[in-house]
């Protein structure tokens, strides 16, 4: 039976890929905007129960990835399952993002995406409560079955905080928590969907070493303890490889590498993706060596994907831009007000020295 996603029912397809214990799978994904593609023709098989990262220098195509599984892009073409645990595969393609989210895919983004105004505790019982079946009537007169259900979101929100670490702050404010603590919030929240798969966009970004180390730990736990897949994007090669345990490798939107993060590490295309390094330099000057390197230039920071690709496409896109897709400043504008200052400084300091050597002419008597 097949039924259309975008209308609220999810598609029950045929077993294609019948055999293999993948809870995610894309086939021939490609995602164009206007005339520029951020994904070609990409392949993804995410087997139940592991860690998967996907990693690429900025721009690669990564969070568009992230957008295309999750339904707040429709890529023009491919194909994307999502396989629950209890049978069947359902197709992801063209279905609102709140329908995959039911299906129990959760997701945490770039840029952290609280409810600022909100405690902690409800921000966590806000996601718990998208699991319950309680009608707007029964919450309203208050019926024992409503009551029941805000007495199992609120358990599940404490047990959640607990699970990250935030049980003291369950009564603060969000927007006052420590940037580490809000990663770790938003984590919880996409928790309490009760997801099979959770996807992070980047939850080491702008976190210090101690709160890197806190995270690694963290995803382990999400994954042995509560047995949920995770597909993680990732600037921090040391947490990519400390806990992942399958790599993909993205460049200019095409998948060039995948495989074990050791494989990965010592692939000649994906170091001169990093660092443009030739297989011959890596021979020459050793893979580890070369993948230190570039482990250090990782380190710069990530950058926000879709603002490079809406800059990129410009006015040209054909299709409706996502809310978050919204095009960042141009990264030479710093540099250009530096220049600026810079010139303004030389031409104070070329005064300084007329006037110091007397061939200045006073202002006051114009001589």
């Amino acid at each position: 039976m097949t039924t259309d996603v975008t209308k609220g029912v999810v598609t029950e397809a045929g077993g294609s890929g019948a055999g293999q214990d993948n809870v995610l799978e894309a086939s021939g994904v490609t995602l164009r905007f206007g005339g520029l593609t951020c994904l070609d023709n990409v392949e993804l098989g995410m087997r139940r129960g592991e860690v998967l990262a996907v990693i690429g220098p900025n721009g690669a195509g990564k969070t568009s990835l992230f957008n295309s599984l999750t339904g707040v892009y429709k890529p023009q073409e491919g194909r994307i399952a999502f396989r629950p645990k209890d049978g069947g595969e359902k197709q992801l393609l063209g279905s609102k993002p709140h329908l995959v989210n039911r299906l129990g895919l959760a997701r945490t983004f770039q840029n952290i995406r609280l409810f600022s105004a909100l405690t902690a505790l409800e921000n966590v019982k806000i996601a718990a409560e998208t699991r319950q079946k309680v009608g707007p009537v029964s919450i309203m007169l208050g019926l024992p079955n409503a009551r029941r259900a805000e007495r199992e979101s609120d358990e599940k929100a404490h047990r959640l905080l607990k699970f990250v670490g935030l049980e003291s702050k369950l009564n603060e404010i969000a927007g006052s928590l420590s940037y580490g603590d809000q990663r770790s919030l938003e984590i919880a929240r996409a928790l309490a969907t009760d997801p099979q798969v959770l996807l992070l966009d980047e939850p080491a970004a702008g976190t210090n070493p101690t709160e890197k180390l806190e995270l690694e730990q963290l995803i382990r736990r999400i994954n042995v303890e509560l047995g949920v897949s995770v597909l993680l994007i990732e600037h921090d090669m040391r947490l990519v490889m400390s806990v992942a345990d399958r790599v993909m490798v993205l460049n200019f939107g095409k998948k060039i590498a995948e495989g074990s993060p050791s494989e990965v590490q010592q692939h000649p295309a994906v170091i001169e993706a990093y660092l443009g390094a030739s297989a011959e330099t890596v021979a020459e000057a050793g893979a580890e060596a070369v993948v230190a390197q570039a482990v250090i230039a990782e380190q710069r920071g990530p950058v926000d994907e879709s603002d490079e690709v809406v800059a990129a496409a410009g006015a040209s896109v054909e299709e409706p831009v996502a809310e978050d897709f919204v095009a960042g400043e141009p990264e030479e504008s710093g540099s250009g007000e530096q220049s600026g200052s810079d010139e303004q400084s030389s031409d104070q300091s070329a005064s300084d020295e007329t006037v110091s050597g007397g061939s200045a002419p006073d202002e006051e008597s114009g001589k």
